[in-house]
């Protein structure tokens, strides 16, 4: 008989890191599928403290003939290289059984890691997993958003002009960027699904003989993202300043021929060419601060460097402001006039917005699973296959996420959205509206006509003036929603309806109701609620549906919808504008039941 106080058998555990390399090939690119087996020779492995390990090397598409010229271009900056994964699949051994699935992937990960985000995990996933990072060195100075998107001199992808060299007041870029400006990002990347990293147990693989991981990569179109500090239509106060057509700010006069202008200096940390965030070879033009969000006025350039127009050819500092030279033997020709004294005019590319095809790529080579082995000893294993083979059973829970997706029109206003909640151990709902617009790649990249995140119309100050989005099918989109509720078995939840109309004005707001919620839902599928930063560039809505640790809803044979109520008019720039695809993410508990070579999954 065991005493009060026995500690019980212990166990000694070994750890050692196993490199599994992609079986179906070295090198994967867009809409490729990237195949790992784990065998049953590595009997239990830690899912969480295994990671997906590869170098991804972007390329640009520079075709002066079809309107796309030199530029930056990274991954997305809050998902890092994850955007890379359209679907995950995970299958026991048999490559038949299905134990995970998520065809949503980069929108669920994106959920994950705008919600939960701290600086510190921040400057983490910067350097392991190709996200961007905040930092001074790029940062505006006049009052926009912070911008993770706009990390052009310590950036994973991409070299730095004259790295390594001193920065000095003679220093002048006349290189032209191209692929080779571009270097291979070394990546490591948790996978986000129950298996791996939601989940903290120690995986029995010998009884699933193996699993077998599936990874589908996403199409070029939403793959790519120019640097912030380079857009018209996200942030365009982060943009370099006209200060002047020579460096005593001498005004720009309608139909003007020049070939260099200068920036104002100190504004938006532009001192330097490696300050700048344009490259040589870039394509520019002007936009005219309006101030209260509506149409702007580009300038009209003709001439310039082969007819193309403002096509960069140095980058410099003249010894007081950073001055951007175009070709000294066709200048250019300003249709508008500028005057720095009394106006705001901002640099910006049209290096891709204006683009007739725009086909960027990245390769990912030298992928690798490195599966955190454990060890649990013979004594331990014998007695589990023995238990196994005389007819017992062994049942292993998954923390998982069941993926359904709905489309909606922007026309229906009362709008109502079915839930399939069978699922007998739920704990929450996360319910992501996506732009349903397929957008070119040249215009998702830049941002150009996506949809419109924040505009300032007059009467409150919205400090980007205009914010566009370059995550359109990955991030959500509050279209205008002005309140929503749940209707789950009967009951309305919560008992009154939840506004947001606030929250969805894209002047700026928020709604302290809906925010609650939000961050219940949330911690109730396992996200932690530490940032609601990009509550508007990541509208989603979140319902708890069980309180508690260990507590679950059972849904089966439950009716479940979601009721949302669009009130804005036609003419309120709040009223819906684009299409949706609402994309649900029901977070349960799998339970996987091995008995003898039978292996089935519960949810």
């Amino acid at each position: 008989m065991s005493g009060f106080f026995d500690s019980g058998q212990k166990i000694n555990l070994d750890q050692s890191d196993v490199r599994i390399s992609a079986e179906n090939g070295l090198d994967f690119s867009q809409d490729q599928t990237i195949g790992i087996y784990i065998p049953p020779s590595v009997k239990y492995f830690s899912g969480k403290d295994s990671y997906l390990q590869f170098d991804a090397q972007i390329a640009g598409d520079v075709d002066k003939a079809k309107g796309s010229f030199a530029t930056r271009l990274q991954l997305d900056p809050n998902t890092g290289a994850n955007s890379l994964f359209s679907s995950l699949r995970v299958y026991a051994g048999n490559r038949e059984t299905l134990l995970e699935e998520n065809t949503e992937y980069a929108s669920y990960v994106s959920v994950k890691y705008d919600y939960s985000k701290t600086d510190t995990e921040q400057k983490k996933r910067a350097l392991r997993e190709g996200c961007g990072v905040w930092t001074p060195a790029t940062a505006g100075t006049l009052g926009t958003t912070k911008s993770i998107g706009n990390n052009f001199l310590y950036n994973p992808f991409m070299k730095v002009p004259n790295a390594g060299q001193g920065v000095g007041p003679e220093e002048t870029l006349t290189t032209e960027w191209d692929n080779t400006d571009f270097i291979p990002a070394k990546i490591t990347i948790p996978l986000h699904c129950g298996v791996f990293a939601e989940n903290s147990k120690v995986f029995p693989n010998l009884l699933t003989n193996g699993c077998y991981i599936e990874l589908v990569m996403a199409g070029q179109r939403n793959l790519f993202r120019q640097m912030d500090g380079v857009l018209k239509e996200r942030r365009m106060r982060l943009n370099p300043v006209f200060f002047g057509k020579d460096n005593a700010g001498l005004k720009i006069t309608a139909d003007d021929e020049i070939d260099a202008v200068w920036c104002r200096a100190g504004v938006n940390n532009q001192r330097d060419p490696q300050s700048c965030p344009f490259v040589v070879g870039e394509k520019i033009n002007f936009v005219k601060d309006t101030k209260d969000g509506s149409t702007a006025t580009t300038n009209t350039i003709t001439l310039g460097k082969d007819g193309y127009g403002a096509v960069i050819t140095s980058i410099t500092n003249d010894g007081t402001l950073l001055k951007i030279g175009f070709d000294t033997g066709t200048k250019i020709k300003v249709a508008t006039g500028m005057d720095q004294a009394t106006e705001n005019w901002f640099l910006f590319s049209e290096s891709v917005s204006a683009a007739t095809e725009f086909s960027p790529s990245c390769k990912v080579s030298n992928v690798e699973l490195i599966c955190h082995q454990i060890d649990m000893g013979d004594v331990y294993e014998k007695k589990m296959i023995s238990k196994v083979s005389q007819g017992g059973v062994v049942m292993f829970d998954i923390p998982s996420v069941g993926v359904q997706t709905h489309s909606q029109l922007s026309s229906d206003i009362q709008a109502t959205i079915p839930l399939n909640l069978e699922y007998s151990k739920a704990r929450g709902i996360i319910a992501l509206p996506t732009d349903a617009k397929l957008y070119s790649t040249a215009h998702q990249t830049s941002a150009t006509g996506t949809y419109l995140i924040r505009k300032d119309a007059g009467a409150l100050y919205q400090e980007d003036t205009l914010n566009r989005s370059n995550r359109t099918g990955i991030s959500g989109v509050s279209n205008g929603l002005s309140k929503y509720n749940f209707f789950l078995h009967g009951k309305m939840v919560p008992s009154r309806e939840i506004s947001t109309a606030k929250t969805t004005d894209k002047r700026g707001g928020i709604d302290a109701h809906f925010i609650s919620e939000l961050e219940k839902g949330l911690l109730a599928c396992g996200i932690p609620a530490n940032s609601f930063e990009e509550y508007a560039s990541n509208f989603i809505i979140a319902r708890q549906l069980a309180i508690g640790k260990n507590a679950v809803f059972d849904g089966r044979g439950k009716t479940a919808r979601l009721n949302c109520k669009y009130e804005g008019s036609v003419a309120d720039v709040n009223a819906p504008s684009v299409n949706t695809l609402w994309k649900m993410f029901i977070k349960h508990t799998k339970t996987l039941v091995i008995k003898g070579d039978n292996i089935s999954v519960e949810i």
